[in-house]
């Protein structure tokens, strides 16, 4: 046993690596199964690895050899007491328990001992939903896991197809229907746009209150869809300005009450309406002359 001088000149001991306590450990734990004969598990031991090890160098299969001796591993550690006999796992509202423990790599024969903290906090942060975790081990049999899980923040429709993202664009989860309290945004780009754009339009809550939709365009300017069919086109840029004109033109003239098909806002200081065919249709007959009384 190695020794080193204390401040006041004593030698005292070496603390034991952590290989050492696990390996007092295990014989520990084994010494108190008197059915089992140390001799005969080592010795089997041995022998397997040694034979892994062989066939390891000439043929080559390592990925093969790493995972059977995890497994042989896993089990021993078990037969030792190091079995995750306890998962803490908090932080989760969308993801279930089972579906983190499982996306951890974690399974009913994972110990303790050979669970690399690192690895699966990599594989958990390879969920979508998953933003950030952390995983601890707590000798001999307890593990716990936190993770941070990403928000849904808006539904996004591309090519047919309806997905959940979040705030920086990532796609969450693929959907059939549209949920309810997202707002939907449509086309290429407008995952990683949605943010900056939706948290405009959230200033102004009684054009937002009728958007069934925004559009976004050649991935440079968004199209509003109104909830009775009528199309807004924004400008590239100065959103807040059109936006302002919006509202003065919804509170002062109920433009959204008319019969219009769109609203054209992208030329600045100009606001170009174009009625429907039926009110076009109106509007040109009420300009026509009357005809005058005996005219054939």
């Amino acid at each position: 046993m190695s020794r080193r001088a204390s401040p006041a000149g004593v030698l005292v001991a070496a603390s034991p690596s952590k290989f050492s306590l696990f390996f007092r450990r295990v014989l520990v734990n084994l010494s108190h199964r008197k059915s089992v004969r140390f001799a005969e598990v080592f010795l089997t031991l041995g022998i397997v690895f040694g034979a892994l090890g062989y066939g390891t160098i000439r043929g080559g299969h390592m990925p093969v050899v790493n995972e059977f001796a995890t497994e042989v591993g896993d089990r021993v550690a078990h037969f030792a007491g190091f079995e995750i006999a306890e998962a803490d796992v908090r932080g989760h509202n969308r993801l279930r328990r089972d579906q983190i423990l499982a996306a951890a790599g974690i399974t009913p024969h994972t110990s303790v001992v050979l669970l690399n903290a690192d690895v699966a906090r990599d594989k958990l942060k390879t969920n979508p939903w998953i933003e950030n975790a952390v995983v601890r081990k707590f000798y001999p049999n307890r593990i716990e896991i936190e993770v941070t899980e990403r928000e849904a923040f808006a539904l996004w429709q591309r090519d047919g197809k309806l997905a959940i993202v979040s705030r920086d664009g990532t796609v969450l989860e693929e959907v059939k229907d549209r949920p309810e309290k997202l707002p939907l945004v449509v086309g290429a780009g407008a995952a990683k746009a949605a943010h900056d754009f939706l948290t405009v339009l959230d200033r102004f809550p009684a054009i937002k209150a009728e958007v069934y939709g925004a559009v976004y365009v050649a991935e440079r300017r968004w199209n509003l869809r109104m909830t009775n069919g009528v199309d807004v086109r924004l400008p590239e840029q100065n959103l807040i300005v059109a936006f302002e004109a919006l509202t003065k033109l919804s509170r002062d003239q109920k433009i959204f009450l008319r019969d219009i098909e769109m609203v054209d806002l992208r030329i600045p200081g100009q606001v170009v309406v174009r009625m429907s065919e039926a009110a076009a249709a109106a509007y040109d007959a009420s300009r026509m002359p009357a005809k005058k009384k005996g005219a054939s």
